[in-house]
């Protein structure tokens, strides 16, 4: 009987570690969401340093519609589900623009997310192929 050889190495963890990032950006752009909707004293910024007209309740719905699809996906990317790399990819961008463009309201938060986003990305487009290869999916 011949042994299969597994193509993953220790790298897959990153993928694994940018599932649980990925639940923690969808936490906390769950949480900005809020804070726009309910407390919009909160927020640091100017709307003069916005880079867009939007008011802050849509700022709000657009963080928690975000943060709501990362909070979900990412147990997802966890479980090793196929589709899940490619969404990820795809919110680990649009979380990055997002934070882009709010970065005048709330500077801190936008750097945060831009880099955790980036470190996301990374993790699922450079290491994505060996967690497929390790369990087959």
């Amino acid at each position: 009987m011949e042994i299969e050889e597994s193509r993953a190495t220790g790298w897959i963890a990153w993928v694994l570690f940018g599932g649980v990032l990925l639940v923690l950006l969808g936490a906390l752009h769950l949480s900005v969401g809020l804070i726009a909707l309910l407390r919009p004293e909160f927020i640091a910024g100017d709307r003069a340093d916005l880079l867009t007209d939007l008011p802050l309740t849509a700022v709000g719905w657009i963080h928690i519609a975000v943060g709501a699809l990362a909070l979900a996906t990412g147990p997802c990317l966890i479980r090793n589900l196929s589709w899940a790399r490619s969404v990820t990819v795809g919110l680990a961008v649009l979380a990055a623009v997002i934070n882009f463009v709010f970065l005048g309201i709330y500077p801190v938060w936008s750097v945060i997310g831009i880099a955790l986003s980036l470190l996301i990305a990374w993790a699922v487009v450079v290491h994505g192929d060996e967690l497929a290869g390790a369990y087959g999916k």
